[in-house]
């Protein structure tokens, strides 16, 4: 098995050669301003210190947002993982149920979040809507077999250099395979961003994940941690990347301890702001 520097290193590499494709609004802080923007976002994390092994995974979330009229809007997110895995690690998105198996790379669970959010907002932000999975991984152990559905909420202050935020989800499946168990799961993504001088920025985005089908000790995933990013600009575009590390202070039997989080972010605007 490679070790964790070699691994850094090449997710490192490839994700350099990806960056002219990956794009999201500068701060990597899910806050989408009310104007209309599309966005790729891609960032690649190395966990280590599950029981099974270690793996690396890829996350690629396109993301953007459609004017329904002059008081609303509907803010769409999307998680396309690809993992390099092994089987039976419990605590991940979209594969709450983990299946013990061989290690495999390949297509996790797509996740699809939709927030539909006024317009006429300040510094507090708000949307709601819902959260869709759909059964696409590659390999059993990558995925649920479930197709699950559930609400989902969107959370922003602004105040001054600081962004504080979280998109949250619960899922529950109906419909898949009647082989694999069912699935009930919570899913947030928060987000601490802190603007420092020099287009230095401090960011924490935990993934927390529940898994109510669970033992009560075996239920949460909580990381805590964060890194530190810097913005520039890209053909006078935003960008920005960031480094981040985190510690799992809560996790299932058999989950990673910690993980190492590297991020690219971009701005593309496009059309008008007006609806």
């Amino acid at each position: 098995m490679r070790d964790l520097p070699t691994r850094v290193l090449s997710v490192a590499l490839l994700q350099m050669t990806v960056a002219v494709a990956v794009a999201q609004e500068s701060g990597k802080d899910v806050q989408l301003a009310p104007v209309n923007a599309f966005a790729l976002p891609m960032e690649i994390e190395a966990d280590s210190g599950a029981s099974n092994g270690d793996a690396t995974i890829i996350r690629i979330m396109p993301l953007y947002n459609i004017g329904l009229s002059k008081d609303w809007r509907v803010v769409n997110l999307n998680l396309i993982t690809l993992a390099d895995a092994p089987g039976g690690v419990p605590g991940r998105p979209g594969n709450p149920n983990a299946t013990p198996g061989e290690r495999e790379f390949g297509l996790s669970d797509l996740i699809h979040a939709s927030f539909f959010t006024p317009e006429k907002q300040h510094n507090y932000i708000w949307g709601a809507g819902f959260i869709l999975s759909m059964p696409t991984a590659t390999a059993d152990v990558l995925g649920s077999g479930k197709w699950a559905i559930g609400p989902s909420l969107r959370l922003t202050y602004r105040t001054g250099p600081w962004n504080l935020g979280a998109i949250a989800g619960n899922r529950w499946s109906f419909a898949g395979s009647s082989d694999r168990a069912e699935v009930n799961q919570l899913l947030i993504r928060g987000t601490i961003r802190r603007q420092l001088p020099n287009d230095w920025y401090f960011v924490s985005a935990p993934i927390i994940t529940a898994n109510w089908g669970a033992p009560s000790g075996n239920r949460w995933l909580v990381p805590i941690g964060g890194g530190f990013g810097k913005v520039f600009r890209l053909d006078r575009k935003p960008w920005a990347w960031s480094l981040q590390g985190y510690f799992n202070v809560i996790r299932p039997d058999g989950a990673p301890e910690w993980a190492v989080r590297l991020s690219v972010i971009a701005a593309i605007p496009y059309g008008s702001d007006e609806s």
